[in-house]
């Protein structure tokens, strides 16, 4: 069965391994840290659920998986962000999609730019992505 606790821990434990990934996150959009923060490390995966849509015997999760990272104050390092954070979505993509695990599919996959996304600082990609798995009835339904 699929459930989004399952495709956030996939993704937690993908982001341990990851060796430039610093913090994970997974939340409402809302929630994502104040990248003014001097103290935080970066750069982070963070995970916003945005819909899923019920079939007949499968169930598709869409996800926002943020990328992001802090820009200098002159912003030099602007170019190295954006490739740094799409590769890190390109393994990550990759990792579910051709991973172990066979109970979830990845049908699709699109990424964004974001430039001083929050107006704090960052930038990175949004990677949309769509994961389908069946939908299996594991406990019975409450009789009245």
């Amino acid at each position: 069965m699929t459930s989004l606790q399952k495709i956030v821990t996939a993704i937690e434990t993908f982001c341990t391994d990851h060796y430039q990934v610093q913090k994970f996150g997974a939340d409402f959009v809302e929630q994502l840290p104040n990248f003014a923060t001097q103290d935080e490390k970066y750069p982070i995966i963070f995970v916003v659920p945005t819909g899923a849509t019920e079939g007949e015997i499968v169930k598709t999760l869409t996800l926002d998986i943020y990328c992001l990272d802090i820009i200098q104050k002159g912003r030099e390092n602007i170019i190295t962000i954006l490739s740094d954070t799409e590769l890190i979505l390109d393994d990550l993509y990759l990792n579910l999609a051709t991973g172990d695990d066979w109970t979830y599919d990845v049908t699709s996959a699109t990424k964004t730019p974001l430039n001083n996304d929050l107006l704090d600082y960052c930038a990175g990609w949004v990677m949309s992505i769509d994961i389908q798995g069946q939908i299996h009835c594991e406990t019975e339904i409450p009789k009245a």
